[in-house]
Parts: structure tokens; sequence; C-alpha cells
């Protein structure tokens, strides 16, 4: 058996990237499952139970109340993890959509600092820390959804799938989508990956929150993402 984990802040396609590795045969479908709760003594014994596929795929992102200790992974053989990362202009905003509904632009700069500088912040440094690590593999949410059948076909390499072909589209999972274990929106209904917007950027008080901080756009510039536009 191999164990496949993927750890992420909120927001950042780990439904959607679980569903796509789920095409593949031989790789479980499962809805959210806290991996961070098992033990090494009969944590595998756990996973086992959980499905009969040969790789077992486990997602759970961050709460807002773990920064400081997620992830927490377990270590059995053969393990497999996934780091999905997301920039923060976009996950913050899909974070406030999912939270506060119709009250989001309600939320002002307290809401925004506390979801750019203390959330996605302080995920992104516990992620970045494991980079590089043997058996852990960071991903791009952005380029999982500009290019995901040549970006599914190298993760389905690295997780020891029997599967070669890369894949833009995904089958609805037997127990259903929804808030507090998955994703629950409509976009994940869709069974395929959608192409990438680009970001509009129109919340000039976010965007401000996030270049006024110089430890998140060093985060930012390690991960890889581009200048932000000016907000003036």
């Amino acid at each position: 058996m191999t164990p496949v984990f993927i750890a992420s802040t909120m927001r950042s396609g780990s439904t959607l990237l679980k569903a796509l590795l789920a095409v593949a045969e031989d790789v479980s479908d499962l809805p959210e499952f806290n991996f961070q709760s098992l033990s090494e003594q009969t944590g595998m014994e756990r996973v086992q139970s959980l499905s009969e596929k040969p790789i077992v795929v486990m997602k759970r992102p961050a709460w807002f109340h773990e920064t400081a200790a997620y992830p927490r992974i377990p270590q059995p053989p053969n393990r497999k993890v996934i780091l999905l990362v997301r920039d923060v202009y976009e996950t913050v905003v899909s974070l406030r959509k999912m939270v506060f509904r119709k009250a989001a632009p309600l939320t002002g700069s307290i809401g925004n600092r506390f979801l750019v500088r203390y959330y996605w912040t302080g995920v992104m440094k516990r992620l970045l820390s494991l980079e590089g690590l043997p058996d852990y593999r960071m991903l791009r949410y952005e380029d999982l959804v500009a290019n995901p059948i040549d970006q599914t076909a190298g993760l389905f390499r690295f997780i020891g799938s029997s599967r070669t072909e890369g894949t833009d589209t995904y089958h609805p999972p037997g127990y259903g989508w929804s808030w507090g274990r998955d994703d629950g929106g409509q976009v994940i209904q869709s069974l395929k990956v959608r192409p990438p917007k680009p970001a509009q950027y129109r919340d000039t008080a976010l965007l401000r929150c996030i270049q006024n901080d110089a430890e998140v756009l060093g985060l930012r510039e390690r991960l890889g993402y581009g200048p932000l536009p000016p907000t003036e």
C-alpha cells in the first residue's frame, strides 16, 4: 500500500486534485480525512480499512487554528506527500466567500490581515519548510489548472500509479461532495478542470495588505509567483 497525503491551505484545490488522481484505477477516492489523527502504531491499519485500492489518497487542508503545527504527517513506509499551494490573493478571496458568503466585502482590514498574515503566511511557511524532503512534491494550484494533463501524468508517476496518461476530467465520488469534508461548490460539480481566469485584483484593500507585507512578498517569490499590480 502507498499512502498519499495532500497538505494545503483551504481553497487551494485539494478536492479537485484528489478527484483527478482517483481517475486511476489503482487510486482511492475518499472523503476528506484527517491524516494528522493517525498514530504511528495503528495508523496504517486504519488507512487500509479506508480503501482496498493499493494507493490511498488522503487530503485535509489546514484549519484556521492549526497554522503553528500543520501539517503533522505520519511516516509509514512508501508514503508520498503532495504540498499543494495557491497564490495568496485568490486564496483569500475564495476563503472570504466560503466563510462569510455575501458579507465577504464587509470583513475589512482585520479579516484581510488575519487571512493573509496569520493563515496563508503561517501555512506557507510550514509547507515550504518541507520542500525538498524525500517523497515530497510541491505543486502550484495555478499550474494544475493551467496544464492538468501534464501535471497529473507527472503525479501518477510520483505516487507509483500504473496509469501513465494524464487527465483533465474526473468522476463524481460515490459519497457526494459537501462543505465541511470536501469542496461543495458548483465548479467541482462540472467534472472537468476549468481553465484559469486571470486575476482581476479588484480588491485594492486586500492587494495593499499583501503588498505592504515583506514576508508575504518573499514567500510569493519563493513559490515562483510574479509581481503584483500597483495599488495606485
